[in-house]
Order: structure tokens, then C-alpha cells, then sequence
């Protein structure tokens, strides 16, 4: 039977059969002598769909069909091969070709050229050699690689209802193609889960990968994409760490940095990523009040996050009462208890904390505006980096950091009051610091004192205690302005050159 017959026989089984049939039209091209290229999808480890929809099923067989074409036309060998690349080695494409990396767990390289036809398709780990079978995609077009790709992770379970999530990752020296492939395989993908029944939640990224970010890919054997991703989730929240998020597949990934609301503009999310195999932030707080001896609704406050604990997901639950701050990491999975930690308030014996109820605490929203009012910051250029509600020395606070405007701000606001604590700002390498001539006059004493009171708002006659040093700190030369007003501490960085202000805290010592 010629080729054109074949694809005959398909085109009517997929136009005329019921979904089910699918495993029929695989059957038949069997018989055709086809044995080898079509995948077998009975011996997946994993939970398996009942069926592929009909616009993915057209593209697994268009390009099983394409590596049969392929060995007709003269190839050496019974089946086309897979490439198979270590993680975290990823090749360097040719000047005409662009990097798509997908990540689940399965972990896949797509090699393009100029006109989105497929150059070569490699597996990174052995999950993505299930996923890839014996089909060869060299010369494919991308949408029809990326539907079979998809099929084929709905088909072998590595993407379903309980784990939902995969990260795009384009590498093109050319940014306006990187930014143009970001998109259009994104596009692809949410098309072919949907197509498959699946709400998916993908997240996209360009990468330009350097020598530093190939060597911490390497060391974990993981692509420079997921790489790339935890580098900045922990630059976000320095609470966690690489050796934290490695080991956990994409899904995980994406529910720590959704529950701490941790942003990166360099990286784009469309859907939500699953959380339905875990027992849920309110199962959590009650496992830990359960092992506390608590009752859950006596609690002054509670936070429950995401969190990674020797490489399973965990809640990390605070607890608050009128005696004690704890803490617990409850199993995702399972809720049982990991670790916890009680601290016991510094009280005088006999003596009960006042503790308010938590209707009078003002809210995560009135404390971040208090902290932006402070800083002269408006919302719309604010990136918030943290925002958690904490009891310091007896004091209910909310710890606050964002992003704008080249500089970092930190902050501590009270709770009940909206006051601010202590806040603190440091500008990035990218601001005034870095571009610090290295000759030419320093300001003085006195014009860098000036400068710290003038931003302070107060006068030297009000200031006491006043300190001014001139340093270096990471080759730059600075002064360090301290100075005391009634009971407020301030204490400021200043550039000895230009006299612009580098960093700034406040405390206030009660």
C-alpha cells in the first residue's frame, strides 16, 4: 500500500471513527507493516488517559507518518532515533536555530530554524524519552511537534487534573524572535491542553543562557529553563533556597511562588497550577493546631505558604496566640507534621499579653498603601517582593518588601496602627552606585550630614548622638551618617561623590 492510500485510510478513520477509535487506526497501521513506528502506549508507568483527542491523535500520526516517509526515502536504520541530551548541557543551537525547552518533569529541547520547522527534537531526561517514543519530528513544523509532545505527556500522565503545569523556555539570541516564539508556542500549548480537556497553567520565560547559569544547571542536572526560574524565585525570597526547589517537578514549583505571590516581569503565566493533590491550607492549619493541643478558632492570627522540605512539598504554617508563635511545616500530601518550633513570649510571671482580636488588624492592603505612602511610591510602579503578617518582640507586624523605581524598600509596619517600625532602602547596582566616578572631589562631612538630615525631614539642632565616617564597601567610597532624633534611630548611606543617598533605615527604639 503507497503512501497516499495510507493516509487515506487515516484521514477517514479520523474523520469518520469515534474517539475511542483511535487505538483502531494505530491497529491498522500495523498491519501495514508499520511496526516500530507507531508508540506503544500500554507500557507507561503512569496513569493514562482514556483517549487523545482528535487534533492531537492527527498529530502523533502525522509525525509517525513522517518518520516512515523518512525511512523510505533511505534511512539506515529500523527506527528514526531519539536524541538523547544530559540536563543541563543543553546544546548550543546553530546561528539559524532558536531553543524551546519544555518542562514538567519530562524535560524536552525543540530545535528551530528560521521558519519554525523542527531541526531536532531531544529527550533531557528518561521520562522525556517515554514521551518522545520513536517519533521523529526532523522536519516537522513546530505546532504539529509541540500537539504531539502534549498528546503524548496527557497520554502517559505526566500532565492531568492533579499536575497541571509546564514551563516554556526560548533561547534565541535574537530577542524580538525569542519574544515572538514565547508566545506563539505558549499559544500552542494552552491550545492543545484545552483541546485535550485540560485547564492547564503555563508559564514562559526567555533565556539567554551564561556560563554561570549552565554550570548551576549542570551541577542538578536540570535544564537551564527550570535553572533560570528558581534562580529568580529565590532572588524574590531569600527564605528559599536552589537546593530547596530542585528536586520538585514544575507544579510545585509554580504553587510555592503563587501562595508567596512572588513576581518577575521576565517571566508570564496564563492559567493556574493545580493544587488539587494536596489537602489544602485549611487542612494544614488545623494538623497543626491538632499537634499543638490549639483550638483553630481561638487563633490571634495564622499564615499558611507553600514551602519545600527536603524535597517534598510542604505548608508552612505560622501560629499565633496570647503565649507562643508557632511554627510547623505540615506534608503536603499526607498532613502529617515534618518539623515545628514553639517560641514562648518574654512575659512577666502571672502576666497574659493583651491580645487583640484579629478583626483589629488593619490588613495586608492598608499596610503595604502605609508602606508606599512612606517611601513617596505609587502602586501601580511597585513589585512586591514580600508581604507577611509576624509577631516581633510581642509586636504584631507586617514585613513588607517591593521593588521600584532601580531601588529596594523594606519594611515593618505596625499591625494594629499602620505606624511604620523600621523601613530601609538600597539601591540597585544599576542605579547611582554603580556609576561612582573614581576620581574627583568628595562632597565632606558636612555636605554628606547635610544630605541625611535634609532627606530625614529634621534638623541638626534636633539631632543628637550624630556620627559621620567615611568608608569603602565594595570599592566604592561612602560615608555613613548615623544620628538619633528623641527616640527614633537613622542611619544612612551616602555616595561620597555625588552625595546621592545609596541606603537608608530607620528604628525606632521603644
Amino acid at each position: 500500500m503507497d503512501n497516499e492510500k495510507l493516509l487515506q485510510r487515516v484521514d477517514s478513520a479520523l474523520t469518520h471513527g469515534a474517539k475511542d477509535d483511535f487505538d483502531g487506526v494505530l491497529a491498522r497501521l500495523e498491519s501495514e507493516k508499520l511496526k516500530g513506528k507507531v508508540i506503544n502506549m500500554n507500557n507507561a508507568p503512569k496513569n493514562k488517559n482514556r483517549f487523545i483527542p482528535i487534533a492531537i491523535a492527527a498529530a502523533l500520526v502525522l509525525v509517525i507518518l513522517g518518520g516512515f516517509v523518512g525511512y523510505s526515502l533511505g534511512h539506515g536504520h529500523d527506527d528514526p532515533a531519539v536524541v538523547t541530551e544530559p540536563a543541563g548541557t543543553d546544546p548550543a543551537p546553530s546561528l539559524l536555530d532558536s531553543v524551546i525547552t519544555l518542562d514538567v518533569n519530562p524535560s524536552i529541547e525543540i530545535d528551530v530554524d528560521a521558519d519554525d520547522t523542527v531541526t531536532a527534537v531531544k529527550a533531557l531526561n528518561d521520562d522525556a524519552r517515554i514521551v518522545i517514543g520513536t517519533m521523529d519530528f526532523t522536519g516537522s513544523k513546530l505546532d504539529v511537534t509541540v500537539n504531539a509532545l502534549i498528546g503524548s505527556m496527557l497520554t502517559n500522565g505526566y500532565l492531568d487534573e492533579l499536575r497541571n503545569s509546564i514551563l516554556v523556555t526560548v533561547s534565541d539570541g535574537d530577542a524580538s524572535r525569542a519574544s515572538t516564539l514565547q508566545n506563539s508556542v505558549s499559544s500552542m500549548i494552552e491550545a492543545a491542553l484545552g483541546t485535550g480537556g485540560l485547564d492547564g497553567a503555563v508559564i514562559s520565560q526567555t533565556v539567554n543562557p551564561d556560563a554561570a547559569l549552565t554550570s548551576l544547571a549542570a551541577s542538578y542536572n536540570i535544564t537551564t529553563g527550570k535553572a533560570a526560574l528558581i534562580n529568580k524565585l529565590v532572588a524574590a525570597d531569600p527564605t528559599l533556597t536552589v537546593e530547596s526547589l530542585v528536586g520538585l517537578p514544575i507544579n510545585d514549583i509554580v504553587l510555592i511562588a503563587s501562595s508567596r505571590q512572588l513576581t518577575d516581569n521576565s517571566v508570564t503565566q496564563t492559567g493556574t497550577a493545580s493544587s488539587g493533590a494536596y489537602i489544602g491550607a485549611q487542612a494544614a492549619l488545623e494538623a497543626a493546631c491538632a499537634h499543638a493541643g490549639l483550638d483553630v478558632n481561638s487563633l490571634a492570627a495564622s499564615h499558611v505558604d507553600f514551602d519545600s522540605e527536603n524535597g517534598r512539598l510542604v505548608y508552612e504554617v505560622d501560629i499565633y496566640t496570647s503565649e507562643a508563635e508557632y511554627e510547623y511545616d505540615i506534608d503536603a500530601l499526607t498532613g502529617t507534621v515534618v518539623k515545628y518550633e514553639r517560641e514562648q513570649y518574654n512575659t512577666s510571671p502571672g502576666t497574659v499579653p493583651t491580645e487583640p482580636s484579629s478583626s483589629s488588624f488593619i490588613g495586608e492592603a492598608s499596610a503595604k498603601q502605609a508602606a508606599l505612602d512612606h517611601a513617596g511610591v505609587s502602586s501601580a510602579n511597585a513589585v512586591w517582593i514580600k508581604a507577611q503578617f509576624d509577631r516581633d518582640d510581642g509586636r504584631y507586624i507586617y514585613e513588607l518588601e517591593f521593588t521600584a523605581d532601580g531601588s529596594k524598600f523594606e519594611y515593618d509596619v505596625d499591625a494594629l496602627t499602620g505606624a511604620v517600625i523600621t523601613f530601609e532602602r538600597e539601591q540597585f547596582n544599576g542605579g547611582q552606585i554603580s556609576s561612582q566616578p573614581g576620581t574627583g572631589n568628595i562632597i565632606g562631612e558636612a555636605a554628606a550630614k547635610s544630605a541625611a538630615l535634609n532627606h530625614a525631614g529634621v534638623s541638626e539642632s534636633s539631632a543628637s548622638r550624630m556620627r559621620v565616617e567615611l568608608d569603602r564597601d565594595d570599592g566604592y567610597t561612602i560615608y555613613e551618617v548615623e544620628f538619633r532624633v528623641g527616640w527614633t534611630e537613622y542611619e544612612y548611606v551616602i555616595d561620597a561623590y555625588s552625595g546621592s543617598i545609596l541606603k537608608y533605615e530607620t528604628d525606632i527604639d521603644d
